[in-house]
């Protein structure tokens, strides 16, 4: 177990302190809770003490004295507002991470000394020593992908668009197609997929799908629909599109060759694909919002091929009931061995769209 604290100069006011942060604070790819203050630094979603505040709320979640999550509304605040320029002394917390989202350089004071922190830049120590700095890029940001990791983003955006409309039997599909251990999944998929129904019927109470099997789902453009799978479903199109142009100019015939249809709320995602030495390489422009899309959609086809169904499902819930059967079924496929290779790949690709937008700089 790691401790620490955030500091945030928000877009406007003074400097704003965390209480002490326990469990994972690190920077470890991909489960430490520093990872997420990074992220969310570089998604511009911390300029605000009250979009912080919202942040340490869902990581830290707090339990009643019958199990279950305390509403955020009704959680403490783990900040503390103060008019001073922050003292750390790195005493008692193996990391910090201090956050200037102001339009102004500033200082801190780190063992007593005074160190300059830039505009839109995060510093991290561990105890009292400077590790890293971080510095947001400004605009829209290019990443670049080859062909297997634009079929990773796509088969990710496509797997998390398929639970939001309720297609949860999607999961034991997907592990049959990649798991080692085909014939212990076989004789499970069953009792897997009434759970499965069991968890939809919660999470999915307000449509009907309760009164059917996973033959219905809704559908991408339903007005039940979730925006974000609406948004994460344009993604998918332009991507896999613009790579199958790219290698196939005369067209064809699969889903891949038809032309987009966007319905999303975000502005649509630039897409440019090359042949280098004879490889495909594509280039895809994003804003923060369309990065946050990626990066939880890798979050979630990690966690499904990690068999962490638990972790997986709590992206799209807190009900507690829905969360401990989705760890029901975690323990019936405890006897697979995942993919490591595949879940490898997968870890690259998630890395290289978290760390997306930002330029770091290690210290020693």
């Amino acid at each position: 177990m790691t401790r620490g604290r955030a500091y945030l100069k928000p877009k406007k006011g003074e400097w704003i302190e965390s209480t002490q942060l326990l469990y994972d604070m690190g920077f470890e790819f991909p489960y430490g809770n520093g990872l997420k203050l990074i992220s969310g630094f570089l998604r511009k979603q911390l300029e605000s003490k009250k979009k912080l505040d919202i942040l340490l709320k869902s990581l830290f979640q707090v339990w009643d004295k019958d199990g279950y999550i305390v509403d955020e509304d009704d959680q403490l605040s783990y900040l503390l507002g103060f008019d001073d320029v922050p003292q750390i002394d790195g005493v008692g917390d193996d990391y910090s991470y201090i956050m200037n989202c102001s339009s102004d350089k500033d200082k801190i004071y780190v063992a007593g000394e005074e160190v300059i922190i830039d505009k839109n830049e995060m510093i991290v120590l561990y105890f009292s020593r400077v590790v890293m700095r971080i510095r947001k890029q400004t605009g829209k940001t290019n990443l670049l992908f080859n062909e297997d990791e634009v079929k990773i983003c796509t088969e990710a955006l496509d797997f998390c668009n398929r639970i939001f409309i309720g297609q949860y039997d999607n999961i034991v599909s997907r592990l049959s197609w990649r798991l080692n251990d085909f014939t212990t999944l076989h004789d499970k998929r069953y009792v897997c997929e009434h759970i499965l129904l069991a968890i939809r019927g919660i999470i999915m109470r307000d449509t009907d799908l309760d009164r059917y099997g996973f033959s219905a789902s809704l559908g991408i453009w339903s007005d039940h629909t979730d925006i974000r799978a609406i948004n994460s479903y344009d993604m998918q199109q332009v991507m896999r599109y613009n790579l199958a142009y790219a290698k196939h100019p005369e067209g064809g015939y699969t889903v891949d060759f038809n032309k987009p249809l966007i319905n999303g709320n975000l502005p649509v995602i630039k897409c440019s694909c090359e042949n280098a030495n004879e490889a495909f390489v594509e280039t895809v422009t994003c804003t923060s919002n369309h990065l946050q899309i990626l990066d939880d959609a890798l979050m979630i086809f990690y966690h499904l091929h990690s068999v962490n169904i638990r972790e997986l499902f709590q992206y799209y819930t807190d009900d507690e009931m829905a969360l401990e059967m989705a760890g029901i079924i975690e323990k019936l496929l405890s006897g697979i061995k995942p993919d490591g290779l595949f879940v490898e790949e997968i870890k690259k690709v998630w890395k290289k769209v978290i760390c997306a937008g930002g330029v770091f700089s290690e210290e020693k």
